[in-house]
C-alpha cells in the first residue's frame, strides 16, 4: 500500500487495500466498501483520470448504471474514486445473454454525438492519419523483433489499412477504444454488470470495440454485432480484422517501455500468430 493512500482518501478505509494489477496508466487499488482508487503518478494517467471524469458522468444518461461513476478525491496527485461494479471479466464460457446486451450498449454509445460528451469529432481522414502514426510508431518497436517475412506481413498488414482509400468511407463513432474481456464484467446470473476503464472513450472507429471479440471469442462477437445491428458499412470486418492483428504490437512496445521481458515475449507471440490467421 502506498504511504499516501490514507492522505489522499482519507474517509475511506485503507487498512484492507488491494491493489489491483493489470492496469498501464494509474495506480489502482479496491477498498473496503466495495471502493475503487485509482491515482495517476503521471502526467499522462492525470489527463486520462481528468478525461473520464469529464466525460462518464455526461455518458451516464445514454448507457445507464453500467459504467463508473467516477469523483474527485484529490488534485495532486490526481485520485479519483468510484462504487466497484460487480462482476467477473467476460468469457466465451460463461452462459447469458450479455453479448447481445454489449452490442447493444454498443450501439447507443455509437449513437451519442460527440458534441454532447464534450469529445471532439473528428472525420474519416484524421483518425486515417493518426492510425497511420500510431501504427508506424507500434511497427517500429516490433519489427527489429521479426524474421524478415514476418516483417513484410506485418509491413503489408499495416499498409493494406491506411493506404486503402476503401477502409475509410465509415462514420467515425463515440468509441470505448479498449474494449477486451477485462473491462466487460459480467454477472453470474449472465447480465451485462458493467464496462469499465474509459479512459480511451473518444472519437474513432467503430470496428475498434469489435475487434477482439470477432476474432477472439468470434461466437460473442457474432452476437454481440447482431444484437448491433450488424456491419455499418462494407468494410468493417476487415478493419477490425487488421486492428486484431496489430493489438499486440501495444503489448510489445509497452513492454520494452517497462523493461518487462514476459510482456514482450507475449506481445511478439501473439503478433505472430495474428500474421498467419
Amino acid at each position: 500500500m502506498p504511504a499516501d493512500l490514507a492522505q489522499l482518501v482519507p474517509w475511506l478505509d485503507v487498512g484492507t487495500a488491494v491493489r489491483l494489477t493489470g492496469g498501464w496508466t494509474s495506480e489502482t487499488y479496491e477498498l473496503a466498501g466495495g471502493w475503487i482508487v485509482q491515482i495517476a503518478r503521471t502526467s499522462y494517467a492525470a489527463n486520462t483520470l481528468r478525461h473520464q471524469l469529464r466525460v462518464l458522468p455526461k455518458l451516464t444518461p445514454h448507457l445507464g448504471a453500467k459504467i463508473p461513476k467516477p469523483q474527485l478525491a484529490c488534485d495532486g496527485p490526481v485520485t479519483v474514486v468510484y462504487k466497484k461494479l460487480e462482476g467477473a471479466p467476460g468469457a466465451a464460457a460463461t452462459p447469458g445473454a450479455w453479448p447481445e446486451q454489449l452490442g447493444g450498449l454498443l450501439a447507443r454509445l455509437h449513437a451519442t454525438p460527440p458534441k454532447a460528451l464534450g469529445v471532439e469529432a473528428l472525420d474519416a481522414d484524421t483518425l486515417r492519419d493518426d492510425r497511420r502514426i500510431d501504427g508506424t510508431r507500434l511497427f517500429g518497436a516490433v519489427a527489429p523483433r521479426l524474421t524478415r517475412g514476418e516483417r513484410l506481413r506485418a509491413e503489408l498488414l499495416l499498409a493494406d489499412l491506411v493506404d486503402d482509400d476503401r477502409n475509410w468511407k465509415f462514420s467515425p463513432v463515440v468509441a470505448h477504444g479498449d474494449l477486451g474481456p477485462e473491462h466487460v464484467l459480467v454477472s453470474a446470473a449472465g447480465e451485462l454488470a458493467g464496462v469499465i476503464d474509459w479512459e480511451d472513450v473518444g472519437t474513432g472507429d467503430p470496428a475498434d470495440d469489435f475487434a477482439w471479440w470477432l476474432h477472439a471469442m468470434p461466437e460473442v462477437g457474432s452476437r454481440m454485432l447482431a444484437a448491433y445491428g450488424g456491419p455499418p458499412d462494407e468494410r468493417f470486418e476487415i478493419r477490425a480484422r487488421v486492428i486484431y492483428a496489430i493489438m499486440p504490437w501495444h503489448d510489445v512496445e509497452h513492454g520494452i517501455a517497462t523493461d518487462d521481458a514476459a510482456l514482450i515475449a507475449s506481445g511478439l507471440d501473439d503478433t505472430r500468430a495474428r500474421l498467419v490467421t
